[in-house]
């Protein structure tokens, strides 16, 4: 199991009383993790920069935080700077940890910075939040604005660095540039399918395709306004727009970037121990023909098909 995205960090050093990275009160923390058999999980230092004077500063606080937490409880999980690093979680059973930028304004533009922030350990930034940031424009901006010339630097910079670029909340002009832009594959972190359900946040069939052209990947956002009309972020909704982002850019581009701790947390799946629910919602439309075509009384090798997908 691999999460794009969650908000862990920021409930933990806004609400210190309420537990820590190993046990917490929120949808994720190692305890729930270990339940679900996870093998990264990356968490994002958001920055609103509506909300503080001091963006950089905020990060810095939440890189210490995020950082020292993960020092803290080795035993149990490994931030991860490379793919090497992926590999060794997958062989040890530790939880690799990603340690993700969501908002690329908290860094002005600074390519020192930029720098720095790889140093800290950060391999992937969202470029936009919700306000234009000087490197391009939201989702709910203007939609026909490119990134702007700092913007294609940043990328650029990014690509060189090893950063992973992400354009979840980025405007579709934006996201379509980078695929001129950049040699390696990006990702939609935490999006859904504008087809679905039309919001700016998801992406249209377009865009899907490019990510997927490029080898990059999408992670469904569990968000209730991104999936559909129920109150409830329903597992039904969220395999909906899963099997359409596969219809359209191939089973190979499907992720899962929850938005866990970031999102209203009225869900169907009630946590991150609970995310297996996800895996068997998606496996079952691709097991259902294989199911009905097993021989009466074959229960043991229905069991099988059902299972097999599942394992860790």
């Amino acid at each position: 199991m691999i999460d794009l995205h969650c908000d862990t960090i920021m409930k933990l050093i806004d609400y210190p009383s309420n537990g820590d990275l190993y046990r917490n009160t929120w949808k994720i923390d190692i305890e729930k993790l270990q339940k679900a058999h996870s093998k990264v999980q990356d968490f994002a230092l958001f920055i609103n920069l509506g909300d503080t004077n001091d963006p950089y500063g905020r990060y810095e606080a939440m890189r210490n935080l995020c950082t020292s937490q993960i020092h803290h409880y080795g035993e149990h999980i490994q931030h991860v700077l490379s793919y090497q690093d992926v590999e060794y979680v997958y062989e040890t059973g530790k939880i690799g940890a990603l340690m993700s930028i969501e908002e690329g304004g908290v860094l002005g533009g600074d390519l020192d910075k930029l720098k720095q922030a790889y140093q800290d350990g950060v391999r992937l930034i969202t470029l936009t939040w919700n306000y234009p940031n000087g490197l391009g424009e939201p989702h709910c901006g203007e939609q026909h604005k490119k990134l702007t010339p700092k913007g294609i630097e940043f990328v650029e910079a990014m690509q060189d660095l090893g950063i992973i670029v992400d354009c979840s909340h980025l405007n579709d002009a934006g996201t379509e540039q980078l695929g001129d832009i950049l040699d390696v594959p990006f990702v939609a972190s935490h999006s859904n399918a504008r087809e679905i359900t039309a919001h700016t946040r998801n992406l249209p069939d377009n865009l899907i395709k490019l990510i997927a052209n490029k080898g990059g990947v999408i992670g469904l956002n569990f968000a209730q306004s991104f999936l559909g009309t129920s109150p409830v972020s329903r597992i039904e909704d969220i395999v909906k727009h899963g099997l359409y982002l596969i219809n359209k850019g191939g089973e190979d581009v499907v992720a899962l970037g929850t938005d866990f701790d970031g999102i209203k947390p009225n869900t169907e799946i009630k946590d991150a121990s609970a995310l297996g629910k996800m895996v068997s919602g998606l496996c079952m439309p691709f097991l259902a023909p294989l199911i009905s075509s097993l021989p009466p009384f074959s229960s043991q090798g229905l069991l099988a098909v059902q299972i097999a997908p599942l394992s860790p």
